[in-house]
């Protein structure tokens, strides 16, 4: 079986996630398309990045992942094409890749360019759909796409967490449907900075966590706790109810680049 996976920032007020499958779909009927989300963000490309780079290794190698965030990104807006581990991704020049993968080891191709005021953006899904057809007969390098070496400005990374002698200050990337919320801190990076010393995290007036736990059930009901997820970040959430909302942390918004963040303090 083939796989192919959405990625979009069209919600789900109307018709516009279904009729991206549908046109995905038509042009490649051999193959099972799936939708990550149809929620992120095209402003806040750190959470779109977080949630191909936490998903992807979870299909097989050959898998197409077709991302749909902010692609307006600029007055002539550009497609590429990207392999990495086995993987193809095609997504908007517009930096969410190499926020999602990295900057290293990465194979682009130009696939695509909107400079024509006639043109449209389902124009620019048949492309994808049509790019997604042909990788499953044929290398990228077969198709007849320019390589090309990322422009600075776009090779982005994850945000970094902010550090001090005795603290951490952490963006978070992602709030769950759950309510949980995922911040930019992996464990080897934690632990490297614990280096063997307690932990405290400060929820603001809330209360503090000091421990690991291996999943949510570890707590009592309404306790807050936290844990590295699957992904291998840290994720706060509180046992049957929501970490985002009793917390306090925001939604993103256009007028802040992250959302609120979290600071863990060593002792």
């Amino acid at each position: 079986m083939r796989y192919i996976t959405l990625l979009t920032d069209f919600g789900q007020k109307d018709a516009s996630a279904a009729i991206a499958k549908s046109i995905v779909q038509l042009r490649n009927p051999d193959a099972e398309v799936l939708e990550i989300t149809h929620l992120a963000s095209g402003k806040f490309l750190t959470e779109a990045a977080y949630l191909i780079a936490s998903s992807y290794q979870e299909f097989p190698a050959g898998t197409c992942h077709i991302l749909y965030v902010g692609v307006y990104h600029s007055r002539t807006p550009s497609l590429v094409l990207c392999e990495k581990d086995g993987h193809y991704f095609l997504a908007p020049n517009n930096g969410v890749l190499p926020l999602a993968l990295g900057i290293d080891n990465l194979a682009l191709w130009q696939c695509y360019e909107w400079d024509d005021a006639t043109r449209t953006f389902r124009e620019w899904q048949e492309k994808c759909a049509s790019i997604a057809a042909q990788l499953a007969k044929q290398k990228p390098e077969r198709l007849g796409f320019q390589s090309f070496e990322l422009d600075p400005i776009k090779q982005k990374k994850m945000p970094a967490p902010v550090i001090a002698d005795n603290w951490v200050d952490c963006q978070i990337l992602h709030v769950a449907h759950n309510g949980n919320v995922v911040v930019n801190m992996q464990l080897e990076h934690f632990e490297t900075l614990r280096n063997n010393r307690n932990f405290r995290i400060d929820l603001k007036g809330t209360g503090n966590i000091t421990m690991l736990s291996q999943h949510i059930g570890m707590a009592n009901e309404g306790e807050v706790l936290c844990r590295f997820n699957k992904a291998g970040y840290l994720e706060i959430a509180i046992n049957g109810d929501t970490a985002a909302k009793l917390l306090g942390f925001a939604t993103y918004s256009e007028h802040q680049q992250f959302y609120s963040s979290v600071k863990i303090f060593f002792e």
